[in-house]
């Protein structure tokens, strides 16, 4: 079995390298940039091809790595030059989309499918690693998913099988967990860098901290692994965490449309539906006035 890539990019090339070090047959690439594909090529032990149409009649699978943007332009390019085989397995590896995006290769006579790792790909090396333990997605037409399935299972991957209607809050779900992690982490940087804690420095300190919770989370689930003022029903520690943010505030420090102070609310009241079901019992009445209090 032969696999293309159309796309030479991050995803791409970690995803080629870590099939072919798994024993897969990669054929080569093609991108827009003849480089990009001759250095994903040659980390693959493939070739780098300069027009689409070799890739297609020599591959068995072909995988669509580029922008998510450019998958549909990609896949309707290749329609309309009639250089696709009835019976090619055309692939995705966007987590937005479905593979409906390939529609009119379907048309042609291919099977579609979309297939996601559910991992970041800030660095190739890295990535290719991360592989190893990267639970995945695949979705798209009955009559081929085996091979994907196949596929998976030969590389010892977990995954999920999904519906064309499930991939939306599969992906929002990622960007959520992923994105705005990252968000809520220079919301905590930012607030020690006004009191003189450089970012830098505040992560070091802050890590242990945040891999503790993780552990937590992993070994209690989400619920359990809650600790802190809201939970504990600490409406005086809250108060004071508001009037705190209010002061920075009034300083003029904050410039952002949401201010830390609305984030802090937005967050607690998230925390507190969370705290609810950690303790039924309580009566959280008084917090969730405080933390939806109108300024």
């Amino acid at each position: 079995m032969k696999i293309g890539f159309i796309g030479a990019g991050k995803v791409g090339t970690s995803f080629g390298i870590y099939l072919k070090n798994q024993g897969f047959e990669i054929y080569g690439y093609f991108s827009k940039t003849f480089s990009s594909a001759e250095k994903s090529a040659k980390l693959t032990g493939s070739k780098a091809v300069l027009d689409e149409t070799d890739l297609v009649k020599s591959t068995d699978i072909l995988f669509i790595t580029t922008s998510d943007d450019a998958i549909t332009k990609v896949c309707d390019d290749l329609v309309e030059r009639n250089v696709l085989s009835e019976g090619k397995i055309l692939v995705h590896m966007s987590g937005a989309s479905s593979s409906n995006i390939l529609k009119r290769a379907k048309k042609s006579g291919c099977f579609i499918y979309s297939m996601h790792p559910l991992q970041a790909f800030a660095d190739i090396e890295k990535a290719v690693d991360d592989l190893k333990g990267t639970y995945f997605s695949i979705e798209g037409d009955k009559e081929k998913l085996h091979v994907l399935e196949d596929m998976l299972k030969k590389l010892g991957n977990p995954y999920f099988k999904l519906t064309a209607e499930q991939k939306s809050i599969y992906h929002v779900t990622a960007c959520v967990v992923s994105n705005y992690l990252v968000t809520l982490m220079d919301y905590g940087l930012y607030l020690f860098d006004t009191i003189g804690i450089d970012k830098r420095e505040g992560y070091k300190a802050l890590l242990p901290l945040i891999e503790g919770t993780i552990k937590n989370i992993n070994g209690l689930g989400t619920k359990d692994a809650l600790t802190g003022p809201i939970v504990r029903g600490d409406v005086g520690t809250v108060k004071k965490h508001i009037e705190e943010l209010k002061n920075l505030e009034h300083l003029g420090t904050v410039k952002q449309n949401i201010g830390v102070l609305d984030f802090y609310k937005i967050m607690g009241v998230k925390t507190l539906e969370l705290a609810k079901k950690k303790d039924e019992n309580k009566d959280f009445e008084e917090l969730k006035n405080i933390l939806k209090e109108v300024e």
